[in-house]
């Protein structure tokens, strides 16, 4: 009975999560193949329109030779965290009518959309970074700090995303007072600028930001010579693997109450 109880619900989930996939394609970007691609050209082109308003404001980048790379490989991770968070808080509130069956759960939402984010990630990087490459050929590629940072920015969002899905449903002023704190996290999350230029204390206040330990990481795979002392990897571990736990945890404890309206 065990034995068979336990594929019969690994195949009843993939179910679920694929009908969900396709739903939220569907949904988000509509029937058509441009509804998608503009969701994959959308963060590219605004690496290429904050790229060129940076550039003239600083033409020499702290790091390398070229400013439209460096701005890059810490926009990429910035977005991999900032476009999961979003999507995942709100995966629950756009599947909220699918909640009236008690085959699906609140936690599938979130897989659904945890699914699609990250196909739709790996697409978006493959593009920014390829039409980067024939612009300004990289000096080496190092592919395991860029899959590790990118890995934990997705879990790190994935996790806030989470959380926040409980708390935007009890609280529409706790909703407005994030969006108001989270709008200059990219302006302290060293997406234009290298920590180590900062002096303290300032310093080590940047530190506790998760994401600059992530953009760090992730250019040492496009930086060879560059060795940021200051990435923790059991910070990044730790906070990442907090943040999913805990916001996973909340929609379990609140699962009853994420079925009713707000």
């Amino acid at each position: 009975m065990n034995s068979e109880s336990l594929p019969q619900g690994l195949k009843r989930q993939f179910s679920i999560t694929f009908a969900l996939v396709v739903r939220e394609m569907t949904t988000r970007y509509g029937n058509k193949f441009g509804g998608y691609m503009w969701a994959v050209l959308d963060p590219v082109l605004t690496v290429i329109i904050l790229t060129t308003v940076f550039s003239a404001i600083a033409r020499i980048p702290p790091l390398g030779r070229s400013f439209a790379l460096f701005f890059a490989t810490g926009y990429a991770v910035f977005y991999m965290y900032r476009s999961t968070s979003e999507q995942i808080s709100a995966a629950v509130e756009a599947n909220r009518a699918l909640l009236n069956y008690p085959v699906v759960r609140p936690y599938d939402t979130i897989i659904g959309r945890f699914v699609l984010q990250v196909a739709t990630l790996f697409v978006v990087n493959f593009l920014m970074f390829g039409c980067l490459y024939l612009a300004v050929p990289f000096e080496a590629l190092d592919l395991r700090p860029m899959f590790v940072a990118s890995s934990f920015a997705i879990i790190l969002g994935a996790g806030v995303g989470s959380a926040n899905i409980v708390w935007f449903h009890l609280s529409s002023t706790y909703q407005q007072i994030w969006g108001i704190i989270n709008r200059p996290a990219f302006m302290v999350s060293g997406v234009f600028f290298l920590p180590e230029v900062i002096p303290n204390p300032y310093r080590e206040i940047l530190m506790w930001n998760p994401l600059v330990h992530l953009v760090g990481l992730f250019r040492t795979g496009f930086y060879p010579t560059y060795n940021p002392d200051y990435v923790s990897m059991p910070y990044i571990v730790g906070m990442s693997v907090f943040s999913i736990a805990f916001g996973l945890f909340l929609v379990w404890l609140f699962d009853a109450k994420l079925r009713e309206p707000k």
